[in-house]
């Protein structure tokens, strides 16, 4: 696959203002067309038809379900009309054929990963950044909003007008309502198996939990797999990602092409494992790869943010020069290196990629539910026995989830793949230099694997000032904080503030209307542990924050 340079040199923090009320557009290395195109590329998310999502009201008004205002209330992105995105959609909202001919609403991975924050009436685009998105919240409200166009005569007839249009019938008007009530129990589902026991909300989403529902129990129809969620994480940056050689959280998925397709997955897109009546195993997603391959050349041209001086205030020079020794002294690159970076080589050939470091639950001492709950969890084969055939889980009524999981992903990817690609180069390109991963052979091999996800990855801090709130579980809410010890952190906050706090840099913390406080005392939202640089003196504390703004 042709990849795009990407430079990883710090940029001069200049903030480019687009025309009229569009945001500042912070240099990262795409051109206006780049960037309007990442955000509207349809990658096979299949959420409803999608006439039916323009057609759609607000549950509890009139009002477009995709007015931007209703939008903002979930804190995604509103965005304007553009030649990618002719009907207006939010960032990360598209339009997309899907693999059955007909035209699907869905998102993409810029709905999740596209910050904005204001500060003092001026408001700044983070692409690639930490959104303050409310999944669930967005997921729920849109279930609601096709409950009550089915239950209230006079909304479904709004519906049904304009989505069939002059070819409106009372025959053709009852069709729909059965087509709808068939999408609304795919909907039911997705939501009553993405609900967690403590209900999230701006900034966190447990993805881990609904993906692993997904693959272990809805692709195969094996609904004894299903599990609550329980694991909330922040949505990281994806600048220099596909440049590491470790991709989520916790380390467990290498491959780039794995990754992507989990990604569609977990964005409502469709993926099944079934066996026919023959026995005989049929693997597929709605990924569309040829289009992820293009979602991947953009993210490799993205560079991380610079501090904006002209919008958040100038960087104290002196005081984040004492704070570079700080960092050197106290050690932070031996997790969060400095450029040069650490390298390793792609698996699959010439390639560097940057060595992230896996850090143990034990010694990073941060909330361990998100790595426990993957290697911890257990489900059924079923149907889908026949792929632990000659391995060491063969004959097994319980697996660990996470090898089916890694079996049942590889085997739709590789279906994909053998769909998608034409020819054995066109293969090789799509999947790029990262093989997609084996089952483990060995006892010994199954336990060295549960160990290395006994660890959260950390990687270069390039940008970071723009990333809160921090740790995987965005327990804690700004760099400041992150540097007190625990039992000085903030025990709760609120998180659904856009307006941005330079001096602690993060966001606004203090309560608001319909605002997510965030309670560290509940099962993986703890902000214990990262104490490094935690018995710094204040003054050392500042300075050690005015550093990170540069980076």
């Amino acid at each position: 696959m042709i990849r795009f340079a990407l430079a990883l040199t710090l940029l001069a923090p200049v903030a480019v203002r687009a025309r009229g009320a569009d945001p500042i557009y912070l240099d990262q290395g795409w051109s206006g067309d780049e960037r309007a195109a990442y955000y509207a590329l349809p990658q096979g998310s299949e959420v409803m038809p999608y006439s039916w999502f323009l057609a759609l009201e607000q549950p509890w008004a009139e009002k477009p379900f995709r007015d931007d205002a209703h939008i903002e209330s979930f804190r995604y992105i509103p965005a304007a009309v553009n030649k990618f995105n002719p009907d207006g959609l939010p960032v990360g909202f598209t339009k997309g054929r899907g693999k059955d001919g007909k035209d699907w609403f869905g998102l993409t991975c810029a709905a999740c990963h596209t910050g904005q924050f204001t500060y003092k009436g001026k408001t700044v685009r983070v692409d690639g950044g930490t959104a303050l998105a409310d999944a669930l919240g967005f997921q729920s409200t849109l279930v609601t909003a096709v409950k009550a166009t089915l239950a209230q005569p006079a909304k479904f007839d709004r519906f049904a007008r304009r989505v069939l249009g002059e070819k409106h019938t009372p025959e053709r008007a009852k069709v729909l309502a059965t087509e709808l009530r068939e999408q609304l129990r795919v909907m039911a589902d997705w939501e009553a198996t993405s609900r967690p026991s403590h209900p999230g909300g701006y900034g966190v989403w447990d993805a881990l939990g609904v993906l692993l529902n997904t693959i272990t129990g809805t692709a195969p129809g094996t609904p004894d797999n299903y599990r609550v969620p329980s694991t909330p994480v922040s949505y990281p940056s994806i600048w220099s990602t596909n440049r590491y050689d470790r991709l989520l959280w916790n380390a467990s998925v290498e491959s780039v092409t794995l990754r992507q397709v989990g990604e569609v997955i977990i964005v409502f897109g469709r993926a099944r494992a079934t066996a026919g009546p023959d026995g005989k195993l049929t693997f597929e997603s709605s990924a569309d790869l040829n289009t992820l391959a293009k979602v991947y050349d953009y993210t490799s041209m993205l560079t991380p943010p610079a501090w904006p001086e002209d919008v958040l205030g100038k960087i104290d020079r002196d005081l984040a020069k004492r704070g570079e020794k700080i960092y050197q002294d106290q050690k932070c690159a031996t997790c969060h290196p400095l450029a040069p970076y650490p390298t390793v080589e792609a698996k699959a050939g010439g390639r560097k990629l940057i060595k992230t470091t896996a850090t143990p639950l034990k010694e990073v001492g941060t909330d361990p539910l998100y790595a426990e709950y993957f290697t911890r969890r257990t489900a059924v084969p079923g149907a889908l026995a026949p792929v632990f055939k000659g391995t060491m889980f063969e004959g097994q009524q319980e697996v660990p989830a996470a090898i089916q999981f890694l079996a049942t992903l590889t085997r739709i990817t590789e279906a994909d793949l053998d769909r998608a690609a034409k020819t054995p180069a066109d293969r090789a390109r799509l999947l790029g230099d990262r093989p997609l991963p084996q089952l483990p052979k060995t006892p010994a091999e199954l336990q060295q694997l549960v160990s290395a996800l006994h660890a959260y990855k950390a990687t270069p801090l390039t940008g970071v000032w723009s990333t809160a709130p921090y740790l995987h579980n965005g327990s804690v809410a700004n760099l400041y904080e992150l540097l007190l010890p625990p039992e000085k952190r903030m025990k709760s906050f609120y998180l659904g503030h856009r307006e941005f706090d330079p001096k602690h840099v993060g966001h606004r913390t203090g309560p608001f209307e319909h605002g997510y406080k965030y309670d560290t005392a509940l099962p993986g939202y703890s902000n214990r542990g990262h104490e490094y640089g935690t018995g710094l003196a204040d003054g050392d504390r500042w300075a050690l924050v005015e550093y990170l703004k540069t980076l």
